[in-house]
């Protein structure tokens, strides 16, 4: 999964299991329309203006009256467990909120910048109207170090077989024998493609050991392409053995470098639960779609080391989800049957390539992949770690 694939999540709203419909996260200010809830943001004055709640469908709009930009939580007054999350809410400006709401005791709290959690008045939502979706219990950085730390460990584990096998498609190049190189690329891309959550912690180095060729100026022929994908071109276009040696050394040295470089780096707590979500979602738009074949034809294979780092990353994590995320069971049921569906494909041969695929079997595995990213979606929402003072 190279480097270009990666993107910056931000996270305007979030709910359990339901969504919720949002604004523009900078809308510039302006007065609350009819039937709507105008509400205070700031540190002197956060959630003032619920004067009048009432069960049912509720429009807010939250006004950032403050010098600095905040974020702003529809919490159980009682737990402080989550129902909405917004971020951010810059200053001078205003953003919709639109929720349902049960009976029950709600507070808003500002996490301004730079500033204490401010924690509004308790209101009252009077009946006793059913809650649509229970909130959900917020995540601390505190909570999230255990699994960083364990999914740290899991990579360490993972780099000594990584440069092994790296080491064997280098041999393999240098004394010229492209058949063994072929066979010893996949094991090797494979290793490295299970590592789906610790990217942003490769740094560089990522760049080097998987890159792509878009934008660079010679496209695949470019000097400064590097990594498999520059290999793999080499291999399956019947390249020189010479040509490929430099590339090879080249991936050899930059998957040595990662022990050295994971020592000291550190996966953000947030990473984890985005990771988890991306990987399939970028399995949908580069390798489901062929983009990142270079002639190998290992599209399938990659997607499905893509869900081994993905089950790997859930493994992890999943004790913060049981009790947060309703359809966990869903997604669980979701992941496996992607695998099988990945696994009915094999034959003594190994995958077949995409073009190969008779419509149903593309069809059913994009289906699978589809969904999976659908319901991984919520996750890095529910686990974001939430200032508690």
């Amino acid at each position: 999964m190279p480097d270009v694939r990666r993107r910056s999540v931000t996270i305007c709203a979030f709910a359990a299991a339901v969504a919720i419909t949002v604004g523009a996260c900078d809308a510039p200010p302006r007065p609350a329309p009819s039937g709507t809830t105008r509400i205070a943001v700031s540190v002197s004055g956060c959630g003032i203006g619920w004067t009048h709640p009432t069960a049912g469908p509720q429009r807010f709009v939250l006004a950032d009256t403050d010098t600095r930009a905040g974020e702003v939580l529809l919490t159980d007054a009682t737990t402080a467990a989550v129902f909405a999350d917004v971020e951010p809410v810059a200053p001078g400006t205003t953003t919709d909120l639109t929720i349902t709401l049960g009976s029950g005791r709600y507070a808003f709290r500002c996490a301004m910048e730079d500033e204490a959690t401010v924690v509004g008045p308790t209101v009252t939502v009077p009946g006793t109207v059913p809650r649509p979706v229970a909130p959900v219990p917020a995540v601390t950085q505190a909570d999230l170090i255990g699994a960083t730390r364990a999914y740290e460990r899991y990579v360490r584990g993972q780099l000594p077989e990584l440069v092994r096998l790296t080491t064997a498609l280098s041999d393999a190049i240098t004394r010229g024998d492209e058949a063994a190189a072929r066979r010893a690329w996949l094991p090797a891309h494979l290793r490295y493609e299970r590592l789906g959550a610790a990217y942003d912690a490769f740094g560089d180095l990522d760049s080097e050991i998987n890159g792509l060729p878009d934008g660079l100026p010679g496209g695949v022929h470019d000097p400064g392409w590097a990594g498999f994908h520059r290999i793999e071109y080499g291999l399956w276009h019947a390249a020189p053995a010479a040509a490929l040696r430099g590339p090879a050394v080249a991936l050899r040295a930059a998957v040595g470098a990662l022990g050295a470089a994971f020592a000291t780096a550190q996966i953000a707590p947030l990473d984890l639960s985005i990771r988890a979500h991306e990987i399939t979602e970028n399995a949908l738009q580069f390798e489901l779609t062929g983009q990142t074949d270079f002639g190998s034809h290992s599209n399938l294979d990659t997607v499905r080391a893509n869900l081994a780092g993905t089950a790997t990353v859930l493994a992890i994590i999943r004790p913060l989800l049981v009790g947060r995320y309703p359809a966990l069971g869903a997604l669980t049921t979701t992941l496996t049957r992607a695998t099988r569906d990945l696994d009915a494909l094999t034959g003594p041969a190994g995958e077949a390539p995409l073009s190969a695929l008779a419509t149903p079997d593309r069809e059913r595995v994009d289906a699978d992949i589809s969904e999976l990213s659908e319901q991984l979606a919520p996750v890095a929402s529910i686990l974001e770690p939430r200032r508690d003072s």
